[in-house]
Parts: structure tokens; sequence; C-alpha cells
């Protein structure tokens, strides 16, 4: 177990809270080392191979757009385990059978920074043709569940405890069958339970015929689904009901949603969704009082999710695969980067002021300064990577369809960020990551050895998982722990020059992923946060002072 020291003398209370700070801590990072990346995935006891495509390859679009993957930390020691969403081409189902069983999903413990395989035993080791994941305490026991979707089914995992988890999906209401990918967590009508958003792919049983465009669109699209939790049913289990239809979510068609993002992206105290949909526009819901409240409402929520995506500025056309939201420029405002398929360019869209529409964006991807043509973009993570106080890019990259795992794999991209040099964009900086190409899917970022930067998990098709380690940089850090993961809530930071460093936490981005939930700050050198803010999303704040460099700080509301 983890111990923790109260410095409760630096702690400046707004609303009440608690502060206290980890000893919890990996190796200790060695000056001067250059920035790089290199995957440690077997020195570290991270031995997981996907199964799609294990012996043959066959037009298994099902298989084909892979798996995600989930950092969570599911026995509060304050190390981030990791669980792996694994799947299987249908047509080497025979043979798994013969070889001992289908693939299954993985669970990882982390125990000092390395890896033992845990997933024998613990419930989550689910036969699932999946796709995505999603970690967040959804019953607000104090422990991390899983929500698993697939190709056929989605699967709720509970967390009980102990290593353990139980399937739960049917007695909790949040049965999603058919394909569904991306989902995201967060409380979106303000009732202080976490709701659950779940994107609908492709209906396999549905041909388009009259289909212009090549796959999803030679299909129907499923339904987005919006589970809002219940609370505790009577005896005391927490249950949910899907309201995606009354809540105005996909008003004209089914389209194919793969990544998801919930997040306050006008920063008016509740929680919008922007959705990357393939081959058909992506759409950004500001979530809206319902007009004449609750009581005028017919369902009784009390919102509505508005589409304004073209309004807005951000309905990219491409085949929209991952999403990340950041503050990019450091202004307060939350941009959007999209990663899309077949060499269409990746989209980023910078938050702007508008009196015309709340939030409003402007596509400035041709003046990043760096080439985003010429790959198919999956999982990706806007974070400081190299801790001088902006956000760096990293992404994900792999063919589709897929014909061959070599010659469709593709390396991993990383876009330093320029801003904290007083220079504009970013630069190709790529060189740094030292790892395989792969067909690369899901990837999430988490600080897995506690030494204070930020490493990248990625699962690819039909090959080994990779953890890239961040291998050595000169800024200094602060991690903030939150004890109660609310996404929409803000971190802010205060530095002695006048520097601010904003986060905003989310729960499930990427390509069907989730990252460490603690929230990671690059304090370019700073050896203390002169202020440190933290906003939760119902407008509470904790503030505390003259925080120290090198900690992960604990903070309650």
């Amino acid at each position: 177990m983890k111990t923790r020291r109260s410095i409760a003398a630096a702690l400046v209370l707004l609303t009440a809270c608690t502060w206290s700070s980890s000893e919890t801590s990996g190796p200790a990072r060695v000056p001067g080392t250059p920035l790089g990346f290199r995957d440690v995935a077997g020195e570290v006891g991270l031995d997981f191979r996907h199964g799609a495509y294990r012996w043959d390859l066959t037009p298994d679009v099902g298989a084909m757009l892979g798996g995600g993957l989930c950092w969570l930390d599911m026995d509060d020691d304050g190390w981030m385990d990791l669980f792996v969403v694994n799947s299987y081409s249908r047509g080497d189902a025979p043979r798994w059978e013969r070889e001992g069983g289908k693939p299954r999903s993985a669970l990882f413990h982390n125990e000092g920074g390395t890896f033992v395989d845990v997933s024998s035993g613990s419930g989550a080791d689910i036969e699932l043709r999946g796709n995505g994941c999603v970690a967040a305490d959804l019953d607000l026991d104090g422990r991390t569940d899983l929500y698993v979707t697939g190709s056929d089914r989605a699967v709720l995992l509970w967390n009980r405890g102990g290593g353990r988890f139980v399937e739960g999906t049917e007695a909790a209401g949040v049965e999603a069958f058919g394909w569904h990918a991306g989902a995201a967590v967060g409380d979106v009508d303000g009732d202080g339970w976490p709701d659950l958003f779940v994107a609908g792919y492709a209906d396999l049983n549905a041909p388009n015929p009259s289909a212009t465009q090549g796959f999803p669109s030679t299909y129907g699209g499923v339904r987005d689904l919006l589970f809002l939790s219940d609370g505790p049913s009577g005896d005391g289990r927490v249950t949910f009901h899907e309201v995606g239809v009354e809540a105005g979510l996909e008003a004209v068609a089914f389209e194919y949603g793969l990544g998801a993002a919930l997040a306050d992206l006008d920063r008016d105290g509740d929680l919008d969704l922007y959705v990357a949909n393939d081959t058909k526009p992506n759409r950004l819901y500001d979530n809206v009082p319902w007009p004449g409240g609750a009581t005028a409402d017919p369902a009784g929520l009390g919102f509505r999710f508005e589409e304004l995506a073209g309004k807005a500025g951000a309905a990219d056309p491409g085949a929209g695969m991952g999403v990340a939201v950041g503050d990019d420029t450091g202004d307060g405002l939350q941009d959007i980067f999209v990663a899309n398929a077949r060499d269409q360019g990746h989209a980023v869209y910078r938050g702007q002021r508008s009196e015309l529409v709340n939030p409003s964006f402007l596509d400035v991807r041709d003046d990043l300064g760096v080439d985003l043509l010429g790959s198919t973009g999956w999982g990706v993570s806007w974070s400081d990577f190299d801790l001088d106080t902006d956000l760096d890019l990293m992404l994900v990259n792999g063919s589709i369809p897929v014909r061959d795992l070599g010659e469709d794999a593709e390396p991993v991209w990383f876009f330093e960020n320029r801003a904290a040099q007083g220079e504009t964009g970013y630069r190709d900086a790529s060189e740094l990551v030292d790892a395989r190409s792969v067909v690369g899917r899901g990837a999430a970022t988490a600080d897995f050895d506690n030494d204070g930067d930020l490493d990248v998990a990625v699962n690819a098709i039909g090959g080994r998982l990779m953890l890239l380690e961040n291998t050595g940089t000169d800024g200094t850090w602060l991690e903030v722990a939150l004890t109660h993961v609310v996404p929409g809530t803000l971190v802010r930071a205060e530095l002695p020059d006048g520097r601010v460093v904003r986060r905003e936490v989310t729960v499930g981005e990427s390509y069907l992923s989730t990252d460490d939930p603690r929230v990671a700050l690059g304090l370019g050198g700073a050896t203390i946060v002169r202020r440190l803010t933290v906003t939760w999303l119902d407008g509470r704040e904790s503030t505390l002072r003259d925080v120290p460099a090198g900690e992960i700080v604990e903070v309650s509301p």
C-alpha cells in the first residue's frame, strides 16, 4: 500500500477539501537525459498479443478495427494497472478452439513499475470480439469499474475489490447489442452520478446496396446510446436507463461512431459531447438546459444535446477514428484533435471566442507546422510529454483494410509543441520514438512508473502490446490525483513566473481507450506551484498554495 504524508499547513480552503502527497514513486529521472520513447513492454512483464489474424488474413472488419486499452488503479495502491481488449477474426474461431480457447482480454497488475498478468480468475479475462473500453467508478464505491464494447455486444465489469471483477451488464441496464465502439463517462445531467455514452458503429446485418462509398457506408449505422445513471436501486445496486433519442443524439440518421469525448467545451459547468464518425461528419453536442426545465421535458431529463458541429466549425467530414481534447494554446479554451483514416489528413480545431455560437472552433490543421497527411491515425494523446508546460501530440497509426500485417504497419508519430520555447506550432520529432512500426489501434497514456513523465501503451492488430516509456526530460512536474475523478473538473496551476498550466479531466478519449486518471502537469523547470486550483464540475473550488514540484498530490472536494 502507498503511504501519504499530510501537508495541511500549505492548504488554503475555498471550500472543504483535503490534500495529501503520495510518497509512492518510481525510479528517479536522470538529469540531462534526452527526451525519447522506447518500447519496454517485454522488460516490464507486459506479455500480450492481439488475437486477430494470428494465422490467416480475412476480410473481417470486426477484427480489423482492433482494440483499445484502459489504465486504472484497480486496487488503489498508487500504481496504474492495465486492461487490454482482445479480439479475433471469426474465420479463426475453430482453430482457436482447437488450440485451447478463443482469445481473452487481459488484466495486468502494476507492482512498482513491473507488471504481473492477473487475468486468470479476475473475471476481467472475458471472451469477446472486443473493440474498446472505458474505466471509471460507475457506482461511486471507490473502485474503478470497466465497460467493454465489441462487435457483437458490450460487457460491464464491476470492480468488487481484491482483484476481482463481476459481470453485471443486464442487471445494470447497460446492454448494447450489435457493434459498439468508443465509450466515455461523465455526469451529463448534473445529478452527481456518472453517466455512460456508447458510440454505435456498423450493422453488418443491414447491407446498403445503394452506397457510393466503401465500408462502413455499405451497411447501415448503429444508434449511439446514452445511459443515464439512476443511482442505487432498492437492493443498493446502481442501475441505468437509456435516453439517447430523448436527449437528441443522432436525430437525423444513425452514423458510424468510433472515438468520443465528454468535456466541458464551453466552460459553462456541464459536459458536452464530441463524436468522431467514420465517413460521416463528426458531431458536437452542446449540453443545454431543456426549455422550461425538467417538468417541461416529456422524459424528465432537464437537459438536451443540441448538435452544432457545423455552426461551431468542427464538423470534420473525414473518416474519424480517435479524439483528443486539450488546451493546446494555454488560452483557457478547449481544442480538439481528430485522427482520420485513409490518408485524409488529421483535423485540428482550436477553440475561439465567438458571439455567434459557443463553443466555437477554428480549423488550424494547416497552421501546425507539421505534415498531417500520409497515415491512418487511431489512438491519439495530447499530453505534455517533455514537461515544458505545453501539450505535445502522440499519434498511433496503422493501415486499414488489413491485407498484410507487415506492409500495413505504420510508425508512431510524435509532434513536439514549441510554444514553451516561444515558437509557433509543432515540430515533427518522430525520430525520438524507438519502436517498431505496427498496425496500431488503441493508445492510452499513463505515468506507469511514477517518475513524473508520461508513457504510452499501444494495442496493435495481430501484434504484441507496446509500452513506450518516456526515457527522459529535464522538466519538472506535479501530478494531481483526485479522490473523486469527475470529468469536466479543471485543474489550474499558477507558476512563480506567471505562467498558467490548465488541464481538464476526461474519462474515455483517444481511440476506444482510457488514460491515467491522474492529472499530469509539466512545470517547465519550476520547483513550486504558487497556486493550484481544482474547479469541480459543480463549481466548487479547492485551492492550495506553494505546492512543491515532484509530488503526486491527492485532492478531495
